[in-house]
């Protein structure tokens, strides 16, 4: 590694560290805060610092510590200073973002404490009582700010809309980021549709195309077209992408707003009371988007569940024996069609009922967990490996030759035939092994289970821990038999039973 690479992980490392990146955040959201400039009641138009330092919090778990408020302090401090800040500006903003931060994440902790937080249709909701509850303690304070003892009902609900909607709007975009279900059934992602690569910038471009027409036109009613248009979102792009289309949706509002391009809310008599009534006609044109793009979420989530349990084995999380027969039956076709070979095991736990019988059940299930992780471990991606019932796996794996197969069948033995420990009990479990090669042994799948079960009892037979092939093609010969720890050298020889 050069120096220049040492460099620049060290940089990226001290960058992505948890403290660093918590203050990194803060910081660009202030400045990107202020650049957004200020509403009739001395607010943020949109405020983003409290937002991403909070949802900096619930990703990872933590409250708003001193420390963590001492650190935002200081980054606070040093972009004011950059940015030209005044000094009793900078102290009511500073106070109003930690107020705001603490209770949105307090909000959200004690939620998720509750169990309230369920599906991503509660996460929405979540997201939405906890911006709500950060905005109304940071209000007073922004209204205070703009107007001194002064402050009047209309600038604090002025002060609590504009910080919701930001915060809700920026909450549920990191909140979302990178939520996926990796664990759920990647094999049945492949049935749900697939949004086209255009779809995203179509739409970005047709929501962005209703905007400007709006506001060039000074008609506010072509954005409820544009709110239409965000249900694309919701049900073609996901959770991630409707959020964050409907933060940029709002963000584009305020900024035209904000410079007074939009005649139906520029040259209105009451600007405190037009910009209240524009902050929840935004909240009311994402909302809906956003909740059905959640609703959709839980029922593709929920689908993802349901084809999962009814193809994997609760226990052991390997396929069942449903699943498995599916495979067996695509390989087969494959392998008649193609020529490509594959074998196929069906493999027993020898001696499970003692060990259920002499140490429970419960040290039972735990040596099916422990055994079928020791299979699943010694296979490749391309392998597949099931439990069939009870005591009773089988594998179908793609090989290029004979001699393949009998090693995958060694380490196989081999890898499950190592002491394991629970609960105070030393267990050697061992499997027997029955194989055949397939399309050197003709026939369908049924077929091929037949064949593999015969050599399997054969193996039973010979005295277990051991394996056995067979196959419908040749005439019978002479037997190696291999066992772990038997010396000399392994002759790779396919056993003919029939």
């Amino acid at each position: 590694m050069t120096a220049a690479h040492r460099v620049a992980s060290s940089l990226l490392a001290f960058i992505f560290h948890p403290d660093v990146a918590f203050m990194l955040c803060y910081g660009a959201g202030f400045a990107a805060t202020h650049q957004f400039g200020q509403g009739a009641a001395g607010q943020p138009l949109i405020n983003l610092a409290a937002p991403l330092a909070a949802g900096f919090l619930i990703r990872n778990g933590r409250s708003l510590s001193p420390t963590d408020a001492l650190r935002l302090a200081a980054v606070h401090l040093a972009v004011a200073a950059g940015l030209g800040v005044g000094l009793t500006d900078l102290a009511w903003t500073l106070f109003q973002n930690l107020a705001t931060v603490a209770c949105s994440v307090a909000t959200f902790a004690r939620l998720r404490r509750s169990g309230f937080i369920s599906s991503e249709v509660r996460m929405a909701v979540a997201v939405t009582i906890a911006a709500a509850t950060g905005a109304l303690a940071g209000a007073p304070v922004g209204a205070a700010a703009g107007f001194g003892s002064g402050a009047t009902l209309d600038a604090v609900l002025t002060c609590w809309a504009a910080a919701w909607v930001g915060s809700s709007l920026l909450l549920g975009v990191v909140l979302t980021r990178a939520r996926s279900d990796q664990p759920l059934a990647d094999e049945f992602d492949a049935d749900e549709p697939k949004p086209a690569l255009w779809e995203a910038p179509a739409a970005a471009c047709l929501i962005a195309t209703l905007i400007l027409a709006s506001v060039g036109q000074g008609r506010p009613e072509i954005v409820l077209a544009a709110s239409c248009a965000m249900l694309w979102f919701a049900l073609r792009l996901g959770l991630f992408a409707t959020w964050l289309g409907a933060f940029c949706f709002s963000a584009a509002l305020l900024a035209y707003m904000s410079e007074g391009l939009w005649p139906a809310f520029a040259d209105a008599a009451e600007p405190m009371r037009a910009e209240l009534m524009r902050y929840l006609a935004l909240a009311l044109l994402a909302g809906p988007s956003v909740l059905v793009a959640a609703h959709g979420h839980d029922q593709k989530r929920l689908r993802r569940i349901l084809a999962y349990r009814a193809m994997h084995d609760g226990l052991t999380k390997l396929v069942n024996r449903v699943r498995f027969l599916e495979v067996l039956d695509a390989a087969t076709a494959k392998a008649h069609s193609r020529g490509s070979r594959f074998a196929l095991f069906l493999i027993d736990l020898d001696h499970f009922k003692s060990v259920n019988d002499g140490f429970g059940h419960q040290r039972g299930d735990a040596l099916l967990v422990e055994v079928s992780a020791r299979l699943r471990d010694s296979l490749r991606s391309t392998d597949v490996v099931a439990r069939l019932g009870g005591d009773e796996f089988a594998v179908v794996a793609p090989l290029t030759n004979v001699d393949d197969g009998m090693k995958l069948a060694k380490r196989l033995v081999e890898t499950v035939n190592q002491p394991f420990l629970i609960d105070g009990v030393s267990l050697l479990p061992s499997i027997t092994l029955g194989g055949v090669l397939s399309p050197d042994s003709e026939g369908d799948a049924q077929r091929l289970i037949l064949l593999a079960d015969e050599a399997l009892y054969a193996a039973k037979a010979a005295g277990r821990n051991c394996w056995r092939f067979s196959s419908v093609a040749g005439e019978a010969e002479p037997v190696q038999l291999w066992r772990p720890g038997v010396e000399g050298q392994l002759a790779f020889d396919t056993v003919y039973l029939d």
